[in-house]
This record gives C-alpha cells, structure tokens and sequence, in this order.
C-alpha cells in the first residue's frame, strides 16, 4: 500500500435522499456547469463551508444585484 496517500486522495460513498423539486435543482445545475452531480454537490460544500468560515471570523459575505449591494444570509 502506498503511504503517501492523502486524507484528500480518499474517497468515501455517501448516499442521499432528496425530495424531487431539490434533485431537479441538483440536475439543473450540473446541466448548466457541464459537471456531474457529485461535482456539483462537492462544489457547494466548499462553499457552504467558505461562507461559514468567513463568518466565523466575523466576515460577511455580499451579493450585488442591480447595483444594490446585499448580506448574503445563509439558511
């Protein structure tokens, strides 16, 4: 067995069940991104967990739309 396997190099099966409306999300961005689901999936992770770092240092994360600058809240 190779020793310089990383934790990132492990892989670990997860399975998941979502209502229809939220696989139908999950399906439409992976459309638009030309990604797989688990691409997607592995994306908004970091993201989520971007954003709550940030916040834990007492960062805030900011939207501009239409030139009005908002917090992005999470849910």
């Amino acid at each position: 067995m190779n020793k310089d396997i990383t934790n990132e190099s492990k892989r670990h099966r997860l399975n998941v069940n979502f209502a229809a409306s939220t696989y139908e999300a999950l399906e439409e961005l992976a459309r638009k991104q030309g990604k797989s689901k688990a691409e997607v999936l592995r994306d908004v992770i970091a993201l989520a967990k971007y954003i709550q770092d940030t916040r834990d240092q007492g960062g805030h994360i900011l939207v501009e739309r239409e030139g009005k600058t908002l917090e992005l809240v999470p849910l």
